[in-house]
């Protein structure tokens, strides 16, 4: 039997080959795979990896304009309260002095286009009676935000006294009419 295969071997290949060698370098198919699996996955780990470093480095950017932005402003709100701070100083100074009206004419002179301003009123200013008691916008303002609160008042009562009734009626809740229902409902009885 060894005759016919050492005879079959040289006709068919040329010589004799070891099968035993041959069989120890014969590659195996499952882990040719894996390794082609794991340098797939290495690749789109590394495409990812390098997707996120990107993100981040783009959110570091972002994060580094917003912070030089809002710095920027805090410097500008921190100028303005100095600024404010000896406006009120020069102002507290001025009215406890309690100069003629000259001083304030002077003092205000500065302010520029608040001079030709609707909002002061320099008969006020020169008398020396501009900041005191309460402005008339302000209590005109609070009146009217009183009736409103009133008025709404008014309305919640009777919407749960109506509330009430119809629910020991047993009937159904409806939302209340509003003044544009009320006309069309009058124009219909008509």
């Amino acid at each position: 039997m060894e005759e016919t295969v050492h005879d079959l071997m040289i006709s068919k290949f040329g010589r004799v080959i070891d099968l035993e060698a041959l069989q120890t370098l014969s590659v195996n198919t499952t882990l040719e795979e894996l390794k082609i699996k794991k340098l797939r996955k290495e690749l789109s780990n590394a495409k990812e990896l390098r997707m996120w470093e990107e993100k981040i480095a783009q959110l570091r950017w972002e994060l580094m304009t917003k912070t030089k932005e809002h710095t920027r402003k805090l410097h500008q709100m921190n100028d303005l309260c100095i600024e404010k701070k000896k406006l009120d100083s020069r102002l507290n100074t001025l009215q406890n002095q309690q100069h003629p009206g000259n001083n304030l004419n002077q003092v205000f002179s500065n302010f520029g286009p608040l001079r030709n301003s609707s909002y002061i009123s320099w008969d006020l200013v020169q008398n020396g009676n501009a900041f005191q008691g309460p402005r008339k916008a302000d209590t005109v303002a609070r009146q009217k935000v009183t009736e409103l609160v009133q008025t709404q008042a008014e309305k919640i009562l009777a919407l749960k006294e109506e509330i009430a009734l119809l629910r020991k009626k047993g009937g159904l809740i409806l939302p209340p009419i509003t003044s544009t229902q009320e006309n069309e409902m009058k124009s219909m009885d008509a």
